[in-house]
């Protein structure tokens, strides 16, 4: 059986999304809890009977139900530009206009106001038995798809945080007539932007904002973890310099993020990272150099083979259809030896290799 005290629960977990979105600089989740957590309140009651019109709850709801995911969408896609700062002060001007809209419509008991939330949409009945006004569940719906578009087009841990956000407080409008629906389920909300938002903390910390692989200071702490046997490869991306002097900084950009997928397709157990700028490392734990060798060469077969689809620099007429573009890697690799028994000695030598690699014509793996 669920404990009584799960509304106050929820706010407990609505004050740490906050804080942690502060703290982090995380305006999105910020706001987006402040709209549940004033949600739930008002919803609840809470607001109303402090008031002393614990009467107007069933009034707000086409209301709140209806604007909800319409904040959601809203806030969750504004550029992070602070809380405390102008740009916040807006957005909680937005939430602080929403909120006198409600009360004035309340205090006065306005229909004209009221009844805009609780138009149906749609002339037929609905084929499910819901208390949410088909004006809440056409925004739902609209807002859903957007978030399905906008995730299918570039991932990202926050964005899949707002579909489950949406769907709980869905399911917790849904269900409101059960007593603790709203503090479930929007405290399961709140919890899911918590981890969300360490979620890409830690993302920012470990992994290569560029390429999405993880970054130089992942691999770092991964060679602190190596012992025994281990194989440790360098990998430059050809004459990638005049590359981007042909093509540009963005194409380059784009090779770099290809080139990155593509070595993430590593076999033997190997990882790879970004070291900087058009380097990446391949780490092979409990490997020897002849047991890498043949991934390495495999790796670098299939970059070669991978063509970049480039359609003409910007502000230039588009090619009707894309020209094909190859880059190719050179890879040096090294081991763990008795001259070489550190990690950060095993990276130098295979930089080293990577020079003959490149001295030899480069396309081609050296130890």
């Amino acid at each position: 059986m669920l404990p009584p005290n799960l509304a106050e629960l929820s706010y407990v977990i609505y004050g740490v999304g906050m804080l942690l979105g502060w703290w982090f600089n995380r305006g999105r989740v910020f706001f987006v809890v402040t709209v549940l957590a004033l949600s739930q309140c008002g919803l609840s009651g809470l607001a109303t009977s402090a008031a002393g019109m614990p009467a107007v709850t069933t009034a707000v709801f086409p209301v709140i139900s209806t604007l909800l995911p319409i904040n959601i969408f809203i806030f969750s896609q504004l550029k992070e530009r602070g809380i405390f700062t102008a740009w916040g002060l807006g957005r909680f001007a937005v939430i602080a206009f929403q909120l006198m809209y409600i009360a004035i419509a309340t205090i006065t008991n306005d229909n004209t106001l009221l009844s805009f939330f609780e138009k149906t949409v749609s002339g037929e009945s609905l084929p499910m038995d819901t208390a949410m006004p088909q004006s809440a569940i056409a925004a739902y719906s609209i807002v859903f798809l957007l978030f399905a578009l906008k995730q299918w087009k570039a991932k990202s841990y926050l964005n899949n945080a707002f579909i489950v956000v949406l769907a709980s407080s869905a399911v917790g409008l849904y269900l409101k007539a059960e007593s603790l629906a709203l503090p479930v389920f929007f405290g399961v909300a709140g919890v899911i932007l918590i981890i969300a938002v360490i979620q890409d903390s830690y993302a920012m910390a470990y992994l290569d904002e560029l390429t999405g692989v993880p970054a130089r200071r992942a691999l770092k702490e991964d060679l602190m973890k190596l012992r025994g046997e281990y194989a440790i490869a360098m990998v430059d991306i050809d004459f990638f310099k005049k590359f981007n002097d042909t093509y540009g900084h963005d194409v380059g950009d784009d090779v770099l993020r290809l080139v990155a997928s593509v070595l993430r397709q590593v076999t033997g157990g190997g990882k790879a990272f970004r070291y900087g700028g058009e380097e990446f490392t391949i780490v092979f734990p409990h490997s020897s150099i002849e047991e890498a060798m043949p991934h390495l060469e495999k790796i670098r077969e299939l970059v070669e083979k991978t063509p970049y689809a480039y359609f003409g620099k910007k502000g230039k007429a588009k090619r009707k259809s894309a020209k094909k573009l190859f880059v190719t890697i050179s890879i040096g690799v090294a081991e763990r030896s008795e001259k070489h028994s550190q990690p950060e000695a095993v990276v130098k030598a295979a930089d080293t290799a990577l020079y003959r690699a490149k001295k030899k014509g480069r396309n081609c793996v050296s130890k």
